[in-house]
């Protein structure tokens, strides 16, 4: 894997994205990305973004959609859509590098949580991920 370098994407990243986004958006057109991409480049950087990881030559490696959310009490949440990673050889590693500036990113935000988005169609198994997040506070009397 060649190193990458992570920043925000920036209105002229986002034809050049598409190719990752196929990657993560099967069903997304250009057309789609290009709003939502242009909505989330020009929106305030302290409600979220996108982070684009490029190799050494400029090519688009990895993706991270991401909002910053208040809660309902405390601060902020980090708040991570989607990541996208691409490498020939070790994909994991341009999604560490993405992870890591995400997670920097939420610093800078006073965020002191996480939170990731998963579709409401998931397996049977969500409850568990629910009750093991710690996002859970159960009570019994006996």
């Amino acid at each position: 894997m060649s190193v990458v370098a992570v920043q925000h994407l920036a209105a002229d990243d986002i034809d050049d994205a598409y190719v990752l986004v196929r990657l993560g958006y099967a069903d997304l057109s250009r057309d789609e990305w290009r709003i939502v991409a242009r909505q989330r480049v020009e929106a305030d950087a302290s409600t979220g973004g996108i982070l684009i990881a490029r190799d050494g030559s400029g090519r688009p490696r990895g993706l991270l959609l991401y909002a910053i959310a208040p809660k309902f009490a405390g601060r902020p949440s980090l708040q991570i859509d989607r990541l996208i990673s691409f490498d020939l050889l070790d994909p994991r590693a341009v999604a560490d590098t993405l992870i890591a500036e995400v997670l920097r990113v939420a610093e800078l935000q006073d965020c002191d949580s996480l939170s990731l988005v998963r579709p409401l169609d998931a397996p049977p198994h969500t409850a568990a991920l629910v009750l093991a997040s710690g996002a859970t506070v159960l009570h019994q009397v006996f």
